[in-house]
């Protein structure tokens, strides 16, 4: 689409970056601070996503770490509109919003890199602090299961 070309060209000028979708309606940044952004044209859909790659999450956190992220979906309050979401291929958390093309102005755009950079930096440290907190609540529960056994030398679950 035209429009949409301009619009990232004049979104990247802006920013001080070349943004043009590649062949396969995708473009791929990595900002200042080193954090992965992807662009993506999904014509089929007539939108286009932001995607951000958030990290990923031990499996002895996921049960902890995937209902946190889950009621932050509901109904989008706490994601603004993005929805965070599990690649299994990846193994990591992801955000996406998706942007309808027929809204994807230059000014539009601005606008929603801006607040998705900022949704990106809080939804990362968040899923951080959830992941060292489950990691946490595992290793201690593991250690009052040690505990518990400790120096119970007689008991026999299978004699």
């Amino acid at each position: 689409m035209d429009n949409l070309a301009q619009a990232l060209k004049e979104l990247g000028q802006k920013n001080g970056f070349n943004l043009a979708l590649d062949d396969n309606g995708t473009c791929s940044l990595e900002l200042a601070d080193g954090r992965p952004l992807v662009l993506q044209e999904r014509v089929n859909l007539n939108e286009l996503d932001f995607v951000a790659l958030l990290g990923e999450v031990p499996d002895a956190a996921h049960a902890d770490v995937f209902r946190e992220l889950l009621t932050a979906n509901f109904y989008w309050e706490k994601t603004l509109g993005a929805t965070l979401s599990w690649n299994a291929d990846l193994e990591q958390v992801v955000l996406i919003y998706p942007l309808p093309l027929a809204d994807a102005t230059a000014e539009t755009l601005d606008s929603i890199f801006k607040r998705f950079l900022e949704l990106q930096a809080a939804w990362k440290e968040r899923l951080e602090g959830l992941v060292a907190e489950a990691s946490a609540n595992a290793e201690a529960d593991d250690d009052d299961e040690a505990d518990t056994f400790a120096g119970n030398d007689d008991m026999v679950i299978n004699p």
